[in-house]
């Protein structure tokens, strides 16, 4: 028998949501506990990881089934117990009122460095400063003030908004992370349940990674300097990502699971997507002028090409839209 993987997901998810209110109304599971199912979100990442890792190998499936599995869990849960069962609470409300205008915390970077930056239930604005030195400020918001987790030559790590887990309510505070233009730098971002928008033109960032869980996530990389990797994924939530001109070939990773990814691709670069199983996933690059050849999606002359574009992509109940009218804004 052929199972098709790009439905076995649905059918996961819908056989997840009959059965928590049946076993519920049976009484082989309490109704508190079901109503608490949104709790499994991080199994999400989970599923993704796996369809990533194990996606050339007789156990593909399994990722989907995880992925399926919990989606189907939680809307469940949400049928035994209404929306109401979320919590609904002020992100980061155990901290001090913070005020507009805060005096910012300030720091400088080497040569070369790493910058980690995590956003919870807030919005969080990134953008290039010219030199070394690096300033984070609090704009306005009921969150606690931004917690410089480590800060040295080589790394700069902050985590900003709630630090209890993954809540959800009204955005807890806004910040502005100021980055130096000078130094070679790494950045990995991570947005849960909040917003980012990030702007680094003129930046050297060698190398970019975010992932978005129920938040957005807006990235601007064109007009960045000497980026050779980006990898992105979003988990019921979105990414917007503008990809820089390249010296040479810029590889990277990204994925759509119950979330869109919406990529910008520089004019005239020739551009490689290989495509991963989709179930339930879907693309528009037919429709941006794209050749398929099986699995490989490809648009100008790649072979010898001094600047190109090289990605593999994903989409498990999600979409990826290369080019979009509207930008990546």
């Amino acid at each position: 028998m052929h199972v098709n993987r790009g439905l076995l997901g649905w059918g996961v998810f819908f056989l997840a949501v009959g059965l928590v209110p049946l076993a519920v109304h049976g009484g082989a599971l309490d109704a508190a506990i079901a109503s608490r199912a949104w709790e499994l979100w991080p199994l999400l990442l989970v599923g993704a990881g796996l369809s990533l890792a194990l996606r050339s190998t007789a156990l593909a499936s399994l990722g989907n089934i995880v992925v399926g599995l919990t989606f189907g869990l939680m809307a469940g849960g949400l049928v035994v117990g209404g929306v109401g069962s979320i919590p609904i609470t002020a992100c980061g409300s155990s901290g001090a009122p913070q005020g507009p205008g805060g005096q910012p915390l300030t720091g400088a970077l080497g040569a070369s460095a790493s910058v980690d930056l995590s956003a919870d239930c807030g919005t969080l604005t990134v953008s290039p400063q010219p030199g070394s030195q690096w300033s984070i400020t609090s704009l306005a918001g009921t969150g606690r003030d931004p917690d410089v987790v480590e800060a040295n030559d080589s790394r700069l790590r902050v985590n900003f908004g709630a630090q209890r887990g993954f809540t959800f309510g009204d955005p807890a505070g806004r910040w502005e992370a100021r980055l130096p233009q000078d130094p070679t730098i790494g950045l990995n971002l991570a947005v849960n349940a909040g917003s980012a928008k990030v702007s680094l033109g003129g930046a050297h960032v060698r190398s970019l990674g975010a992932t978005v869980n129920a938040g957005a996530a807006s990235i601007d990389l064109g007009g960045a300097i000497g980026t050779t990797s980006v990898s992105g994924s979003a988990n019921a939530g979105s990414l917007s990502l503008a990809l820089p001109t390249p010296v040479g070939t810029l590889t990277g990773s990204l994925s759509a699971n119950a979330g869109s990814v919406r990529i910008c691709s520089p004019a005239g670069v020739p551009l490689r997507i290989r495509v991963s199983d989709q179930p339930l996933g879907s693309t528009n690059f037919a429709q941006r002028g794209m050749t398929q050849d099986g699995t490989t999606w490809t648009r100008g002359a790649w072979d010898g090409a001094a600047s190109r574009i090289d990605l593999t992509a994903s989409a498990n109940l999600g979409s990826i839209t290369l080019d979009p009218e509207d930008g990546c804004g």
